[in-house]
């Protein structure tokens, strides 16, 4: 079957002498797994359309039997000019995209996640919100979009919550309005360094109650020390 969806890049890394392995999140088909042969010869020219962070327009034909699907064409849908300047937003992007590779299985679609994380990547590129409230919303939507939705009415006694886990105060009325989609009420320079590490630390413990495993992600650790930071 051919298929024709927008991907991100997660993540790309060599194979053998010329080739490389590219694993994208796609709208229409979820994270699959391509084998770009001749990548990285110098004649040839796909090498960067494979970069992580990669906004692309893929056309495939599928095999489900095949592990590594085989691109027939690619296009940038995207370029990020200001993402690349800065350390910090690379640097929490590289972490979201570690993050998003390592909760989704395979073969398995998340439109509305997938247009989230576009949405996400654009408005770090546009300066549209601080990157903690960048950060902070992505990580409350990937809870909600794989079925683990904060529930902070009733956060004692829901066995799908984190235990001994509260959050209240200022910490509390920023993580209501994560989850309302409300990002451009929160006045991000009156939240207090406490706050911001409590809201960090909150939705850690949250996505570690989810995913076994998750506290062994690297990127994410130093995206917390740039998230706990006082600039």
């Amino acid at each position: 079957m051919i298929v024709n969806t927008k991907a991100i890049v997660l993540k790309t890394f060599p194979y053998g002498e010329t080739s490389l392995i590219s694993r994208c999140f796609t709208k229409e088909k979820g994270k699959i797994s391509f084998i770009i042969k001749g990548a990285q010869s110098k004649k040839n020219l796909l090498s960067p359309y494979f970069q992580p962070l990669s906004h692309i327009q893929i056309i495939y034909n599928e095999k489900e039997k095949r592990e590594l699907q085989i691109i027939s064409k690619v296009n940038f849908v995207d370029i990020w000019l200001k993402i690349p300047e800065s350390l910090k937003k690379m640097t929490l992007l590289q972490s979201i995209l570690e993050i998003t590779d390592f909760t989704i299985e395979k073969n398995d679609p998340h439109p509305e996640l997938f247009n989230i994380l576009i949405e996400s990547i654009h408005n770090f590129e546009k300066n549209q919100f601080k990157e903690n409230l960048i950060f902070w919303f992505y990580e409350c939507e990937l809870l909600s979009e794989l079925g683990f939705r904060i529930d902070l009415k009733n956060n004692e006694k829901n066995k799908y919550e984190p235990p001994n886990r509260r959050i209240e105060g200022p910490s509390l009325i920023v993580i209501q309005h994560l989850l309302n989609k409300h990002v451009e009420q929160i006045e991000f320079d009156s939240v207090s360094q406490k706050d911001r590490k409590t809201i960090s630390n909150y939705l850690y413990q949250q996505l570690c109650y989810h995913f076994d495993g998750f506290d062994r992600l690297k990127s994410f650790n130093v995206a917390r020390n740039i998230l706990n930071s006082v600039h």
